[in-house]
């Protein structure tokens, strides 16, 4: 076990119990929906987790260590299916959980009582002698179990958030206050950190008798901390963003091959009526206008031009702006002033299609114009 350390505890108490907070205020959050319950409990998971680790720090000051076993309470097997559960609310507007979905969270109740019994106890106080308690190896098989659910869980929430990701993009030329991109580091985050956890753990109880411990244990929970009330704070002023987002049209309707008159239609409203221009267009909006299924302008898009509908309305947007930079009044307006007037919607979205449209950002270009005019 490491030395205790005041300062260190004192930030993993700070940002857990802000975390926890958090968590409670997404539960109180009125109306009440089933994303913020799940993202609370994934909160509340990883933030008692480094609130046990602090609370090791306190008792180990006290010398009542022996206390801790008695109380800990590590939910490893509520954090994946809360992570999971989480995703699938945020980028399914029809799931709704229902009493078959608790099965997934039957571990977690399993988990309680295990960490209630000597077995707990004894593995994992075993792991500190220098003859471990024949215990321990059931402990950390249970550890291990709970690093796999959370690793498998994680997968198919990245595999969720992918794909929702992919779907805005057929749908919607601006997926800034759409996107869930934000959630995906700590998702990747929150899982490695268990298996880098364990791996270093065996590491360095293995190959270096522990100690490396000083270096690792208490800095590595302050990063949890921090992360996991970053996730709380983040997801909580997201919870207030009330997004309209369509529910994809029925695969199994059936759609005709796009064809050459389509497109000409296509192009021709593209040159005449420039709907890009529009920060809001969406797929439906251009269907709309060229009186045809979304699914079908989706598919002719796709076909024609091996693009999805984000990439192919942006990569208008970029021609628009370079057009722009071509006029004599450019400096009438800023750069971002341009973008604006071109259709995008923020800053960061402009400069990073910009730069993979045309390999140089939006001031290089720009500047090249101007010296090409002079």
């Amino acid at each position: 076990m490491s030395n205790p350390s005041p300062v260190l505890s004192t930030i993993i108490f700070v940002f857990t119990l802000q975390a926890i907070l958090l968590s409670g205020l997404l539960l109180a959050k009125r109306p009440r929906s089933q994303s913020n319950v799940f993202l609370a409990l994934v909160v509340f998971f990883f933030a008692l987790m480094a609130l046990n680790i602090a609370l090791v720090n306190v008792l180990i000051s006290y010398d009542i260590f022996y206390v801790f076993r008695y109380v800990q309470l590590e939910l490893l097997f509520g954090i994946g299916p809360a992570l999971y559960f989480y995703t699938r609310s945020i980028t399914d507007q029809g799931f709704r959980f229902s009493k078959k979905d608790w099965v997934h969270f039957l571990p977690v109740a399993l988990e309680i009582v295990f960490y209630r019994t000597s077995i707990y106890r004894l593995g994992a106080d075993g792991m500190y002698d220098d003859v471990p308690h024949p215990f321990t190896s059931i402990y950390l098989a249970e550890q291990w179990f709970g690093i796999l659910s959370i690793t498998v869980y994680t997968i198919f929430s990245l595999r969720r958030l992918y794909r929702h990701h992919r779907w805005l993009q057929d749908h919607y030329s601006n997926i800034e206050d759409r996107s869930l991109r934000w959630l995906t580091l700590p998702v990747i985050v929150y899982s490695g950190f268990w298996i880098g956890w364990m791996l270093l753990t065996e590491i360095d109880r293995f190959v270096f008798d522990r100690t490396l411990r000083e270096y690792y244990f208490l800095p590595t929970f302050v990063g949890l901390a921090v992360v996991t009330c970053w996730i709380g704070f983040r997801g909580y002023m997201r919870s207030h963003l009330q997004v309209d987002i369509k529910q994809p049209e029925d695969s199994k309707t059936q759609v005709n091959p796009p064809n050459a008159e389509q497109l000409q239609r296509l192009n021709e409203l593209m040159k005449s009526q420039r709907p890009y221009l529009d920060s809001d267009l969406d797929l439906s909006r251009l269907s709309e206008l060229l009186g045809l299924n979304p699914r079908q302008v989706s598919a002719l898009i796709n076909q024609s031009f091996g693009q999805n509908f984000y990439e192919y309305i942006n990569d208008h947007r970029v021609e628009a702006f370079k057009e722009r930079m071509s006029r004599e009044d450019r400096d009438r307006l800023t750069l971002l002033g341009h973008a604006y007037e071109c259709g995008f919607k923020s800053k960061s979205t402009f400069n990073h299609v910009f730069k993979k449209a045309t390999g140089q950002t939006p001031g290089e270009y720009a500047k090249a114009q101007k010296n090409k005019s002079e």
